[in-house]
């Protein structure tokens, strides 16, 4: 693959759109927000997931992927993620109350288990199918994370949903090879108190947040619009010129491709 797929970029699931969910190689994705719906019969590609975090919108596949796995599979599906979002997978969903807990479940006819939980540690490269991902903290929940996506020396940089991040702006800084950055802005500018309590952005939040970067070369994309406030977040993003260098306000299937230096 030559591209970053984005298969659900809704902050909220509706009838024509899914929930976070990036196809970032042949075999891995970041979140699984939107998987079941968009691979049908080609699910079984997917061996590898890694997290954001663990909110209901970026995790609502796996279990379900659980349960069609176990028959068919050889190899554990692996989830990837920081210590807090291992913990709510084990604790709140695999727990034999909300689902049967997958973790000891075997895959029928075979050894491994039907998933594995794999604790990332932040700021390490994971290599996987050619593509690099390194997770780093983000200002969302206790576990959560964005990625930087490398392939072949060229560098895009995942957010997530967050809030205020200088970690962000110091990335950008620091590796210039990184060409775009995705983002979320998931309210409106009126609603400034619902997004500090949630951790999410807004038009104006994220345009302050960008005065923070010392470059300005890079392609700006947007993401995890809350579908009730959709217009009024198109109009402000448009007024405050934030979809800089190409960039745009991302819908299920659109492709951003790896730039080769």
């Amino acid at each position: 693959m030559d591209t970053i797929k984005f298969l659900g970029t809704g902050g909220t699931r509706t009838p024509t759109q899914g929930t976070t969910c990036l196809h970032v190689s042949e075999h891995c994705v970041i979140d699984a927000g939107n998987l079941i719906n968009t691979f049908g019969s080609t699910i079984f590609t997917i061996e590898h997931i890694f997290l954001t975090h663990s909110h209901l919108d970026h995790i609502i596949d796996i279990p379900f992927l659980a349960d069609l796995f176990v028959t068919q599979k050889k190899v554990s599906l692996k989830i990837y993620g920081l210590k807090a979002t291992l913990d709510d997978l084990r604790q709140c969903i695999f727990n034999d109350r909300i689902w049967p807990n997958f973790k000891e479940i075997t895959l029928i006819g075979h050894t491994d288990k039907t998933i594995e939980l794999i604790e990332l540690e932040l700021e390490l490269p994971y290599h996987v199918d050619g593509v690099t991902l390194t997770p780093f903290k983000t200002d969302h929940t206790e576990g959560s994370c964005g990625y930087i996506i490398e392939k072949n020396g060229s560098g895009v940089l995942f957010t997530a949903d967050t809030y205020r991040c200088d970690r962000i702006w110091e990335l950008l800084d620091e590796r210039p090879y990184l060409h775009t950055l995705i983002t979320e802005v998931s309210f409106p500018s009126a609603f400034a108190k619902l997004a500090s309590n949630s951790k999410h952005l807004t038009p104006s939040l994220l345009a302050d947040e960008l005065k923070k970067c010392n470059r300005d070369n890079f392609s700006l994309y947007i993401m995890h619009l809350k579908a009730l406030f959709m217009g009024t977040i198109l109009e402000e993003l448009a007024v405050l010129e934030l979809l800089r260098n190409g960039g745009k306000v991302l819908v299920d299937g659109d492709q951003i491709h790896y730039k080769i230096p």
